[in-house]
Order: structure tokens, then C-alpha cells, then sequence
């Protein structure tokens, strides 16, 4: 034991030494390593067992997280030495020695927190705390104060992006495109169609954005609210609020005319009614109905949200199917929103996303493979210009966004061939996959890896309102203010500890951790709960337009505090009861 206690400590600082030159952020790097050795070293002390099955797939889990990482790390280890000055033979030596000291870094380091977790209660069934609403009305109107003096003083009416004054053109031609999610742009509407007629589009617009941040404010508060009631201390609850009150994310989205604002609230919601419902927290119809109504605002206010929350209703047939009223609502949930995603949308003759759209990793692949001169045959070079000028793919492709090998499709080459030859499509894809193994893989990786590896540098909030033909501009009501907010904003973007704070993957990490600690104790509440987060990283791997896009993984960024401890009450009462039934015998 001893030996391979300074074998981990060796591992995982080698490990962390090497990771220096990656290209993504070290901060997350370091911390994942300091805590893997505080887990070493009291996992050492501690010497406890473990069963069989739980070895088994702790060991499952450490080899993955190792093979993951040493992939988004491809740059460190495939050419490590210059070939032309070294011999063959030294630069795969070379090669072999960096994976090998990943791998082994990150299994010792991703082993040790998952075992320590599975021995320490995650989301342990503490008392419920009597807080009062007062644990709502004061996280809630500090939220409400700091947002609304924010926006009012720097970025009145709001923050519009080029997707928002898209939405905005769609709203007064009356040609609607499901690229923009329909639903959400009819939900704009209500406040900036009659606005023009009145008081001008800039008060319809600021109606929308104190909108969004009272439902903001008030999502977080209802938040804070059941971690008290779940038995979070004092302390983490007043930690919650701060975070949710001055994190520069959540004061920019909460007046940013964007679906994935709502989205994010709505998700949240979904979680925290569950884990009402499962906890029996407050009343039930009332947890039913909100559960109902989130649930189905997930469902068509982004591409994905109805994909992840059918993989939540599978994990919820799979882990309570005894609770049949929460599972019929559920299933009803997904057939309307389906019906309203693609019948209805289909009858008011929406425009759905066209067809390249959903080929962003599968364009980024074969693209990728075209770049770099791999092996595909002439048969398929030809089919792939008749779609896109193969020529051009050497000045167009970029690795870590596919807007402009979708673009070159769009505007200048074939997309109805495309779509009328999807199955052509699909099978020069899967022989170009075969025969280009590697180069499809760093192309995956470098199309997704801001989603799961440590952190990136990538833009995370916008600040202004693009240029429009409607009128609508921002007005600037304190100088003082907008100078802070910007030295606030750049700190985050240039001071490596507050990075941390906008980490995608380090975030992701926090939530597969707490999802590793729910499975070693079958806390199925807790499980459940982590699966829309899951199911949207999920969704991400599959189809990113985008490396790194802050938005696309807002939602658990507005769950995260509530996730660290879920309890499973009602299982704990029955287990209680059915032990007491059994001394009664």
C-alpha cells in the first residue's frame, strides 16, 4: 500500500507538471491535482475497502476520465520533439512517455476522488431546516437590486447579440425560422410588437429585460430557499446568494435577450421541483404544476431540451418508476412538446434549422480530414463537391467553430443535394471516420473539448447591442458605473483565479463528482437531478456548432449550488419503516 501511495503522489504531480503546456487553462488542472492528493492522502489513512463491483467501476470511470484527457491533450504528446532533428525511434519514445504519464496522472488522480467520494455522504438526509420565506425574499431582492442597478446604470434596454436582433426582424416581417426557437421569439414579441405604437421599441424591450431579470432573481431565490429546506447551512445559503448576486454571468444574462437565459431558469426549475416532489417539500400540486410547466419551457426553448429531458424520463423510468403520476406527466410533457416543436410548427409553415445544421461535428470531421490531405477516395472527394467547394476548405476551416464550413455550404454550395442524399452523405461519412481514425478524433476534440477539459479562452457574456435597422440602442445612465462593470468583466477574463469562475469543464467536473458520489450511495434523487445537466453536455458532444460556448451550458451554472446536496428522504423513510417492521416481527 505504501508503494503505491508514492506511486499515485509521483503519478499525479508528473501529471500536472507535463499538463503546463497545455492549450487549455492550468488553474482547473492544479486544483483537480491538489485535491487528488488530500483525497490520496486520506484515502491512505483512512484504509478502508471496497467492494468488488464499486472497484470495478471506479476503475471504469478513472480509465475513461484518462483516455478523455489525454485526448484533449493530443498537442502535448503527438509531436513532442521536432522529427526532423531526432530519430523515428526517439519521437516515439517520446510520444509513448507523455500518454503514458497522463493517463497514469490523471486515472491515479480521478481514482482517488471518486473512492474518497464514495466514502463520505454526498447529499446526506439532514434535518430540514424551518428557514421561513425569508430565505427567499431576501436572496431575492439583493439578486433583484444588483441586477436591475447594473442594467438600468450600464446597459439599458438590454444586451441584443446578432441571434436577438434576428429574432427582433422576424417578429415585424412576420417570416419565421425555428433557428431561433419560435416560441421564444413569440414570447419577445408580446413585448416589443406594441411598444413602437407607444412609447417607442426601446421601452418594449426594456419591459422584456426586467422580465427576464425578475424571473432570474426569482428562480435563484426559489433556489436558496430549498437548500434551506434541505438542510444547507447558513453559511452556504448566504455563499449562494453572493455567487448568484455579483458572478459578472449571471448579472449579464439576466437582461440579455437570449433563449438560453430562460432555458437555464427553466432547467433549474425542473431539478428543484423534482427534488421538492421526491423530498416532499412544500405542497405537492403546486411542485406537480411547476414541475409540469418547466419541464415542458425546456422542452421547445432550445434545440436540445427536449432530447435531454426524454434521457431524463429513461432514468426516471429506470429509478422511480413506482411514482406513476410523475412519470405520466412526463411522458405527456414530451409528446406536446414534440407536437408543438414539429406539427404545429410544420402547420404555421416555420422554417425548421436547416439541414447543415445539425452536421456541425460531422462537416468539422470531414473537413478536418480534407485539411490536413487524409485518405478519402475520389469517389467521395466527388460527392463532397457537390455540396462545397473542396478547394476552399484549406482557407475556410477553423477547429474550433464550424459556422464556416456550414457557411460555405449555405451560401455558396448545395444544400438541397445534401439533404436530398442524406444516406450517400452518412456513408462517405462513416468511411471517412474508418479510414481517418485519429483525425476525426482531434477534430471531436477540438469541437467539443471546451465542454468537458479544464477551461478555455473564449468569450462569455456579450456587452452591447448590435447594429440594427429598428432604432433600437443603449443608453448609458452612469459613466462611473460602465467603467467599473468594465474592469469588473475584464478581471475575469485576464486574472487566472477569477478565470476559474467561467470554467466550463471544471464545472463539468464538479458535476460528474457529485454524480459519482449520489451513484455510491444510490441516492436516485440525486442521480436523477444531475441527468438534465448530463443530457445537455450530452447534446453538446453530439452536435456543438461551437468548442466553447458559455451559453449553451448556462443551465448548470443556475442548478450548480442546489446539486452539491440532494437528499433521497422519501427512500430513507421507507427504508426506516421497513427496518422498524422488521424488529416489530
Amino acid at each position: 500500500m505504501k508503494r503505491l501511495y508514492y506511486t499515485g503522489i509521483v503519478c499525479i504531480l508528473l501529471c500536472a507538471l507535463t499538463l503546463t503546456d497545455s492549450r487549455a487553462l492550468f488553474g482547473p488542472y492544479l486544483l483537480a491535482a491538489v485535491y487528488a492528493l488530500y483525497c490520496l492522502r486520506c484515502n491512505h489513512a483512512n484504509g478502508a475497502g471496497i467492494s468488488s463491483r464499486s472497484c470495478w467501476i471506479i476503475n471504469a470511470a478513472a480509465f475513461i476520465a484518462a483516455v478523455f484527457i489525454t485526448l484533449a491533450n493530443y498537442g502535448i504528446w503527438q509531436h513532442p520533439v521536432s522529427s526532423e532533428i531526432r530519430t523515428a525511434a526517439f519521437v516515439r519514445f517520446c510520444q509513448f512517455a507523455y500518454i503514458i504519464i497522463i493517463m497514469a496522472g490523471t486515472f491515479f488522480s480521478v481514482w482517488n476522488i471518486l473512492y474518497y467520494v464514495s466514502f463520505n455522504r454526498c447529499g446526506s438526509s439532514a434535518d430540514k431546516a424551518l428557514a421561513g420565506y425569508r430565505y427567499f425574499l431576501v436572496p431575492f431582492c439583493v439578486i433583484l437590486c444588483v441586477y436591475t442597478t447594473v442594467w438600468i446604470g450600464c446597459y439599458f434596454p438590454a444586451l441584443m447579440s446578432l441571434d436577438s436582433i434576428d429574432q427582433v426582424r422576424q417578429i415585424f416581417t412576420g417570416v419565421y425560422s425555428n433557428h431561433q426557437p419560435y416560441y421564444h421569439t413569440q414570447f419577445l414579441g408580446i413585448f416589443i410588437r406594441p411598444a413602437p405604437a407607444f412609447s417607442g421599441i426601446n421601452t418594449g424591450v426594456a419591459v422584456y429585460a426586467f422580465f427576464q431579470i425578475l424571473v432570474m432573481a426569482a428562480t435563484f431565490a426559489f433556489v436558496i430557499l430549498t437548500m434551506s429546506q434541505l438542510g444547507f447551512t447558513r453559511r452556504i445559503c448566504i455563499i449562494s446568494t453572493i455567487w448568484y448576486a455579483v458572478m459578472p454571468f449571471h448579472i449579464m444574462y439576466s437582461f440579455t435577450v437570449w433563449k438560453d437565459v430562460l432555458f437555464g431558469a427553466s432547467v433549474t426549475l425542473m431539478i428543484v421541483f423534482f427534488v421538492r416532489l421526491m423530498n416532499d417539500i412544500g405542497h405537492s400540486p403546486v411542485n406537480y404544476t411547476g414541475f409540469a410547466v418547466s419541464s415542458l419551457v425546456m422542452c421547445i426553448l432550445r434545440s436540445n431540451g427536449l432530447f435531454a429531458f426524454i434521457i431524463v424520463f429513461a432514468a426516471c423510468v429506470l429509478l422511480i418508476r413506482r411514482n406513476t403520476k410523475l412519470i405520466v406527466i412526463m411522458l405527456a410533457t414530451i409528446v406536446l412538446g414534440f407536437v408543438l416543436k414539429h406539427p404545429v410548427l410544420d402547420s404555421l409553415n416555420v422554417t425548421p434549422p436547416d439541414t447543415v445544421e445539425s452536421l456541425s461535428i460531422p462537416l468539422q470531421q470531414i473537413a478536418r480530414v480534407v485539411f490536413e490531405g487524409g485518405n478519402m477516395t475520389a469517389e467521395d472527394m466527388q460527392f463532397l463537391s457537390e455540396i462545397m467547394d473542396v478547394t476552399a476548405i484549406a482557407d475556410n476551416y477553423d477547429p474550433d467553430i464550424s459556422d464556416p464550413i456550414k457557411n460555405m455550404i449555405r451560401d455558396y454550395g448545395n444544400q438541397e443535394y445534401l439533404s436530398a442524399h442524406m444516406g450517400d452523405f452518412l456513408r462517405m461519412y462513416v468511411r471517412t471516420i474508418v479510414h481517418n481514425p485519429m483525425t476525426a478524433v482531434t477534430a471531436w476534440v477540438d469541437s467539443t473539448c471546451g465542454y468537458w477539459n479544464s477551461g478555455y479562452d473564449y468569450w462569455v457574456w456579450y456587452w452591447d447591442i448590435e447594429q440594427n435597422e429598428f432604432g433600437i440602442s443603449r443608453h448609458v445612465a452612469s459613466e462611473k458605473m460602465l467603467h467599473f462593470m468594465d474592469e469588473y468583466l475584464w478581471l475575469f477574463y485576464n486574472n487566472r483565479v477569477l478565470q476559474l469562475f467561467t470554467c466550463i469543464g471544471m464545472h463539468v467536473w464538479f458535476v460528474l463528482v457529485i454524480f459519482a458520489g449520489y451513484i455510491a450511495h444510490n441516492n436516485r434523487t440525486g442521480i436523477i437531478a444531475c441527468m438534465p445537466i448530463l443530457a445537455i453536455l450530452l447534446s453538446l458532444l453530439i452536435s456543438a456548432p461551437v468548442y466553447s460556448e458559455f451559453r449553451y451550458m448556462y443551465a448548470m451554472f443556475c442548478a450548480l449550488p442546489v446539486l452539491g446536496g440532494i437528499t433521497d428522504e422519501k427512500r430513507a423513510i421507507a427504508a426506516k419503516e421497513a427496518a422498524n417492521e422488521d424488529n416489530m416481527q
